[in-house]
């Protein structure tokens, strides 16, 4: 019986892949001194956590990378693919079912987004090697960036348009368009609406406070939305039982406001976003209790991680 040495499944016979982490499949191994993962013999740094095997470093001690790479031409490739698989990984754990991560790997070799990769991939290692040999180590924090945004973008795109039918949650493809987004060129009430795809969720949602009862309008104030004078509100989604919105969330220009059931109102601005969690059936802002329904859980989740990611918080109006 041959296994992965990555992951330890059994091998289809005659695979050059690993139809469960994506790992190409090799005969003979060796053993890492770092971390104790099998790299193939000709792997001049470890796979997994980047070590060199002739005792080099390529990162400096003031920034460890979270994508560590060899820059060898003849390599990069090879590298970007396999790092692209273990961001497969980490984002099917933490949007979607861990137990369907094999699915995703063979809906990956059998749709055209393997010919997209394909040619992505290569376009990717180039625009790595040419921040490498411009900028040295000093060029390493843009690197990892780089390959996040590109990586982020790309499992988007595959799991939006060739991954439907295994995700619980539909997202809209009207997200990826923002790949590029910045504050300065982006209307962040459209984006709101592109992402959060109201009309394919069932919660009470306002929009026009005019016609909004006056009575629901003081209940959202007094509980949760504690939003100063300047900011404008988009919309107020009522998640109470009873329809009194004493209970919801709330979006405005500057921040996210809401109040969970037993729970007190919160308020985290966009430019204070610093830490997204999500559980199974909720969200942790900032270590802050959230919840709503399942769609709604994710679509904000990617919402929110979108403009953390931003590096200025100039959002406009």
């Amino acid at each position: 019986m041959n296994r992965c040495p990555n992951c330890a499944a059994e091998l289809i016979p005659g695979a050059k892949f690993c139809h469960r982490c994506g790992d190409r499949v090799v005969e003979k191994t060796k053993q890492c001194p770092a971390c104790h993962e099998a790299n193939p013999l000709a792997s001049v740094f470890c796979h997994h956590c980047g070590h060199h095997f002739d005792h080099r470093r390529q990162t400096p001690p003031a920034f460890e990378p979270r994508y560590h790479l060899d820059f060898d031409p003849d390599l990069l490739t090879e590298q970007i693919k396999s790092l692209f698989f273990r961001s497969l990984r980490g984002r099917v754990e933490e949007e979607y079912d861990p137990d369907l991560y094999s699915a995703y790997v063979e809906r990956f070799y059998q749709s055209k987004f393997r010919e997209v990769y394909a040619v992505r991939s290569g376009q990717i290692a180039q625009d790595v090697l040419s921040r490498w040999e411009r900028f040295g180590t000093e060029g390493l924090p843009d690197i990892d960036r780089y390959i996040e945004r590109s990586f982020d973008g790309l499992l988007d795109y595959f799991t939006i348009q060739f991954c439907p039918d295994l995700s619980q949650v539909l997202l809209p493809s009207a997200i990826l368009k923002y790949e590029h987004a910045t504050p300065a060129k982006t209307d962040l009430w459209q984006m709101i609406q592109d992402y959060l795809d109201f009309e394919h969720e069932d919660e009470t949602l306002y929009f026009n406070f005019i016609s909004m009862p006056g009575e629901l309008i003081s209940n959202a104030c007094k509980n949760y939305l504690t939003a100063q004078g300047k900011e404008k509100v988009y919309f107020i989604c009522d998640l109470s039982i009873k329809g009194t919105c004493k209970e919801g969330f709330a979006m405005t220009d500057k921040g996210l406001y809401w109040r969970a059931p037993f729970s007190k109102g919160r308020c985290v601005l966009y430019a204070d976003l610093r830490t997204l969690e999500k559980g199974k059936d909720w969200l942790t802002i900032n270590g802050h209790f959230f919840t709503t329904n399942p769609s709604l859980n994710l679509k904000l989740y990617k919402l929110l991680k979108k403009l953390r990611s931003w590096e200025t918080h100039a959002i406009p109006t």
